[in-house]
């Protein structure tokens, strides 16, 4: 029989938008519905994430069905799966740049997770690798997703938001594009130098997308962008080679 997992020193976190007031009227947001109510696994901690989902109060406005989402609690973890997005890249990490077999991937994560009284199976390693491959894949098949280009019509655009987190030591970041509105991602790449130019190559997909970008966020301290709209700016620094939607 299988043992139930037991978990300890869980932290309790509610999470909401980053965008405090409607895109459209700019009226303040209200809490619309509990988008999920799930443990995340971090290397760090063991989390209960609520995340929580707004919408615009004013029954007149046209974004009014719009759902608000916290880009903080997308960014926490994969939609599905227990385990951390920042255990995922690490496990990427780990197998394509250090050449680590599984086994020795598994030795690290155990180690990682001893003093949070957390374990990891060899097989759930294996299935976090896939997941890092999928977050890879994730421009090519964004393309050819008719049902969320539809989402993005009736959204009138997306808001950017643009990641960077670093798996282990050294001078490579793993960015991560995605559409805050829907929570999809839209490009992941391997980065090791943040020059203008590799900026430009790493937004490529997303420009080449030709959707309205109506803003654009970041929650890496280079691009930490504020506004009116509560956390998401409306136009991106000069240096983004990206424009936004009037």
């Amino acid at each position: 029989m299988r043992k139930k997992k037991i978990y300890h020193q869980v932290v309790k976190r509610i999470l909401r938008p980053e965008i405090t007031h409607c895109l459209e009227c700019q009226s303040k947001l209200q809490r619309s519905v509990t988008i999920s109510d799930r443990l995340i696994i971090t290397l760090k901690q063991v989390l209960r994430v609520v995340h929580c989902g707004y919408r615009c109060p004013q029954a007149e406005c046209p974004g009014r069905t719009v759902l608000y989402r916290s880009t903080e609690a997308d960014a926490l973890a994969l939609s599905g799966f227990t385990f951390g997005l920042d255990i995922v890249l690490l496990v990427g990490h780990l197998r394509l740049r250090e050449h680590q077999t599984v086994d020795e991937i598994h030795h690290h994560l155990l180690e990682q997770l001893a003093p949070l009284e957390q374990t990891i199976s060899r097989r759930e390693i294996l299935f976090l690798f896939e997941a890092y491959t999928a977050l890879l894949r994730a421009g090519t098949e964004v393309t050819h997703d008719e049902a969320w280009k539809e989402q993005v019509r009736k959204n009138k655009g997306i808001v950017l938001s643009i990641d960077g987190i670093q798996p282990d030591k050294g001078n490579e970041t793993i960015y991560l594009l995605r559409d805050v509105l829907t929570g999809r991602i839209l490009h992941a790449e391997n980065v090791t130098e943040s020059t203008k130019e590799r900026l430009k190559q790493l937004l490529a997909p997303v420009v080449a997308l030709e959707v309205p970008v109506i803003g654009v966020g970041s929650r890496c301290s280079t691009h930490r962008i504020t506004s009116r709209c509560g956390g998401m700016a409306q136009h991106p620094p000069s240096d983004l080679p990206i424009s936004c939607a009037s």
